[in-house]
């Protein structure tokens, strides 16, 4: 469960879109704990909606990671395609997890939809970070 997905599609058959990585560096940065990454992943206007319902921004979202609040034990990503939205990409697909809420062990499984959006990093080079992110719960 925790392991590499299965192999990334574009919708239009191209592997390993710019999205598709970034979704990829998020995912090894979530079970990592590594905030420094998902930092320079994550758009300082984010907006993350979890499957429960729950919000969170960048800072808020950050700090969870940090203070140990919000861990990630396994972290699953399939089916995931990528969708041509403007100068970004959208990816959906289905995550399943294994997390630590607030000290309390929880099986995740959802659908969701992140949205990527092309910005200035801190070095000055665009790349795409990600704005938002919507989870429902849905089958595993």
């Amino acid at each position: 469960m925790g392991g590499r997905s299965a192999p990334l599609e574009h919708q239009n058959g191209m592997k390993n879109m710019s999205a598709l990585i970034a979704e990829e560096q998020r995912r090894q940065a979530m079970l990592s704990g590594d905030i420094a990454v998902l930092e320079a992943l994550l758009s300082d206007g984010l907006v993350y909606v979890h499957s429960t319902g729950g919000r969170d921004t960048k800072t808020t979202y950050l700090d969870k990671m940090a203070s140990g609040s919000l861990k990630y034990l396994t972290l699953c990503f399939e089916d995931l395609q990528v969708h041509t939205a403007g100068p970004g990409e959208m990816v959906t697909g289905r995550m399943s997890a294994e997390v630590i809420i607030g000290g309390q062990s929880k099986a995740v499984r959802s659908l969701f939809l992140t949205v990527w959006m092309p910005e200035l990093g801190a070095d000055g080079q665009q790349r795409l970070r990600m704005l938002a992110y919507q989870g429902t719960s849905g089958p595993a």
